[in-house]
């Protein structure tokens, strides 16, 4: 593939330019009036600028071979897929070296799909990711020939929703009579617990009950006891796995039991053993990681790597109000393909938390 700007008197001088570079075939991605400067800047001249690019793969593509004697439909179900493979690997490495390889690579791209680099950038979505998602927008972009900023950025969203979990994966409700919370220390896990619970019982008219396993902190019990308190909802402390047993046959009535956990340092696998070895994960269970989305990606992903041992339903993310991105966040989405169940932005219980679809999580992301 090659992309190249040319700048003309007029449309007709650039047309044989881009016919006489880069073949009959080539597309016009963009094209604008701009203002030439002569004699030293001053007088100026009205001119044309225009980016055209030319894969010589999709051009083969839309031009059938006469001597073919295989049908159509035969031609297509044989050799389609791996061939758009093939042609979607080219402008993957095109694009690569036009992002690694110029230094102008932005005015070299119309701009609506600069606009589109922009929003990734700002969303802190990964280089290779970006480079992706640009030869996807490219290539649509040949083929639609409807270059607008509206279509891109609609495009643009439609491709990383598409990298992310399958909605049936997200949204999941509170549908189990247990729902337990884990994760790392500052997390949030004992608020979240709470505007889970709150919601439930004020929104749903939930019977709820509580239950901490959490004995490392009195100040967690404290504040989970608090909470219970305001929501007129009894809490048990559990402190061995026979306790918890018993606290689960004591609310065996209850419609949602919202069980806290310990906040610990779980790059020492010792602490997921614990976690374990207390709560009996089963189909009853619903279990929900708690990550900060204020958290490194790389820690984010240390935490799911860690807990691969332990069934995760799907992420509840917290402190989404607190950063100026959520690529972290998208990355982890994609690499686990496990859902968000919910997105917590603040305090306030039980108002600051909401459930989201790929699209809302997008949107999010791209603001």
């Amino acid at each position: 593939m090659k992309i190249k700007k040319f700048k003309a008197a007029s449309m007709q001088e650039a047309a044989i330019q881009i016919k006489k570079e880069l073949g009959k075939d080539a597309v016009i991605l963009n094209s604008k009036q701009i203002q030439k400067r002569k004699w030293f800047g001053l007088s100026k001249k009205s001119a044309v600028e225009v980016i055209a690019v030319m894969d010589q793969d999709f051009s083969e593509q839309r031009k059938p071979d006469p001597n073919d004697t295989v049908p159509k439909k035969s031609l297509e179900a044989s050799s389609s897929a791996p061939r758009v493979q093939e042609q979607e690997q080219r402008v993957h490495e095109t694009v690569q070296v036009v992002l690694n390889e110029m230094s102008d690579y932005q005015s070299m791209l119309p701009e609506p799909l600069r606009k589109a680099e922009q929003l990734l950038q700002d969303a802190g979505i990964k280089d290779s990711i970006k480079t992706s998602v640009m030869s996807r927008l490219l290539r649509d972009s040949i083929s639609a020939g409807d270059l607008t900023e509206e279509n891109v950025v609609h495009k643009l969203q439609d491709v990383l929703c598409e990298a992310l979990p399958p909605k049936d994966r997200w949204q999941e409700a509170i549908s189990s009579q247990y729902i337990v919370l884990f994760g790392s220390t500052g997390a949030g896990k004992t608020t979240t617990l709470a505007k889970l619970a709150a919601s439930s019982m004020l929104d749903k008219h939930k019977k709820i009950a509580f239950i901490t396993t959490d004995t490392y902190r009195i100040a967690a019990v404290e504040q989970l006891k608090t909470y219970a308190e305001l929501l007129q909802a009894p809490m048990e402390v559990c402190y061995t796995k026979e306790e918890f047993l018993q606290a689960k046959e004591t609310f065996s009535e209850y419609d949602h039991v919202f069980i806290d956990t310990a906040g610990r340092n779980f790059k020492e696998q010792q602490y997921i053993e614990e976690l374990k070895e207390t709560i009996p994960f089963e189909n009853s269970i619903q279990s929900f990681l708690v990550l900060s989305a204020t958290s490194k990606y790389e820690d984010m992903k240390d935490i799911v790597k860690r807990f691969s041992s332990v069934p995760v339903n799907q992420f509840i993310f917290t402190k989404a109000d607190e950063t100026a991105s959520l690529g972290s966040v998208f990355h982890i989405l994609a690499e686990s393909k496990i859902g968000a169940g919910f997105i917590a932005n603040g305090q306030n219980v039980p108002e600051d938390i909401q459930s989201v679809s790929p699209e809302d999580f997008v949107r999010m992301l791209m603001k």
